[in-house]
């Protein structure tokens, strides 16, 4: 059942990207890229050897109005297009009573490696099943077009079936690969994923305004405790990281001149603490508010901290060997991927350098309500709302952002694949408080250490 979208009428914007209606003015950017041999052969249409030729085709775009122009921010130039077509899957008896539209594109050759057409399918792909109730959407490439294959799969599409596309213009015959993406896999798939960690950013927010016990600041009293020695820290709830751990940095029990990096540790507790003791210090998190704290405490003890807001699921914003210590309190059970934050960590350690990580073991995860007695295990590990839409709904209805359980391979055996060594351990407990705690371990802690070069 083919869906009416008219394109002239909506304007979309990613990061880098503005999808939008075509206009006469376009014209030259348009043959630009059309003109480029190859380009348009990927999709079965000859390259434009003329701006004429590109000028009957424009009008075409702006007539039909299913085709939006993609201009780049950096340079306010068109460097492309994507269409929402009538798709194939309409005329299928499989899928004719499902709302469709066919997605195509086309890329200006000097971008092509950018990652600039998944950022525009993406927003596309959301605005189809969001705002315009799509059931699914279809996408193909033709067999030797690598690149368009892997732009495909990487936006969540499902290879369907193999057929044969006769270009009249090229007069030739194409193996055209079919795909669906169904909007009852999306979500799960493509959509949290591209979002989950902006969902977990806003949750944590939330939990600060509402005095979330990782969000209160330390006091003056424990800061000036902090640089007359008197200070504990921690990676998981209850137990104190050991003195010794901090070796060979510490010295007199101050880490002066230690470049030290708190990796998801805003809220003014930890920093503050390594701030008294001399250790310069930055801060990584994806929460504006648990870095505001960060700000009211450094003000209010007139110390200078870095203050970095990023998502530690991309690539650390410091360059190699930046750091001599970690410190990475409970809160990779936020991302999916744990493999990548133990090598970003490997990269931006000095040689030598230790990571200290507090971790969640799963055994959070196995219960619905810890207060129900006696205990019912209700999940199955891994916990991962991603792949399960029923853990997601979990999630929603308690207001928990989107959690991740990860297992032994991927907390310690993704620290020593990435080339640590591990030279410190121990196991923690859930707050007294919390019902689930009954003398049951629920945290790791580890210290890993970057070898020194020549493995001294």
């Amino acid at each position: 059942m083919n869906v009416n979208i008219d394109t002239s009428k909506i304007r979309l914007e990613t990061n880098r990207l503005i999808l939008r209606e075509f206009c006469e003015d376009d014209i030259y950017d348009f043959f630009e890229y059309a003109s480029i041999p190859g380009v348009g052969e990927m999709a079965g249409w000859p390259h434009h050897k003329s701006i004429e030729t590109s000028q009957k085709i424009l009008q075409g775009f702006l007539e039909e109005k299913e085709v939006f122009a993609l201009e780049l921010k950096e340079n306010d130039k068109v460097i492309g297009s994507l269409g929402l077509h009538y798709s194939w899957a309409n005329d299928d008896p499989k899928y004719a009573a499902q709302k469709s539209k066919e997605i195509g594109y086309v890329l200006s050759r000097d971008y092509w490696g950018r990652g600039l057409v998944p950022e525009a399918v993406c927003a596309v792909v959301s605005m189809c099943f969001n705002e315009y109730n799509c059931d699914m959407l279809t996408c193909g490439h033709f067999n030797t077009n690598h690149q368009s294959r892997r732009v495909i799969e990487k936006s969540g599409f499902k290879f369907e079936k193999r057929s044969i596309f006769h270009s009249k213009q090229l007069n030739k015959d194409f193996d055209d690969m079919k795909y669906v993406l169904m909007r009852s896999e999306w979500r799960y798939e493509i959509e949290l994923k591209n979002q989950y960690t902006d969902i977990n950013a806003k949750t944590i927010d939330r939990w600060v305004d509402k005095g979330w016990e990782w969000s209160i600041p330390i006091s003056h009293e424990s800061f000036e405790n902090a640089k007359n020695g008197k200070w504990d820290i921690v990676l998981t709830p209850i137990k104190p990281v050991p003195r010794e751990w901090f070796a060979p940095y510490l010295k007199s029990e101050r880490l002066d001149g230690v470049k030290l990096l708190g990796l998801a540790s805003g809220g003014g507790q930890q920093m503050p603490v390594f701030a008294a003791l001399g250790a310069d210090c930055t801060v990584l998190d994806y929460s504006e508010r648990q870095l505001d704290r960060e700000r009211e405490v450094a003000e209010r003890e007139s110390y200078e901290i870095n203050i970095v807001r990023a998502d530690m699921t991309k690539r650390f914003p410091f360059e190699d060997g930046s750091f001599d210590v970690i410190f990475h309190p409970v809160s990779n059970c936020y991302i999916e991927d744990v493999f990548h934050v133990w090598n970003e960590c490997y990269r931006v350690l000095n040689p030598g350098g230790i990571l200290l990580a507090g971790m969640d073991n799963g055994f959070n995860f196995i219960v619905v309500d810890p207060t129900v007695r006696p205990m019912i295990i209700t999940n199955k590990l891994p916990f991962n709302p991603l792949k399960n839409p029923e853990q997601m709904k979990l999630l929603e209805k308690s207001n928990d952002g989107v959690q991740f359980s990860h297992t032994f391979d991927e907390q310690i055996g993704g620290q020593l694949k990435a080339g640590f060594v591990i030279t410190g351990a121990y196991e923690d407990f859930n707050n007294d408080s919390d019902a689930i705690a009954d003398g049951i371990p629920a945290y790791w802690a580890t210290k890993a250490v970057k070898p020194p070069l020549g493995g001294e």
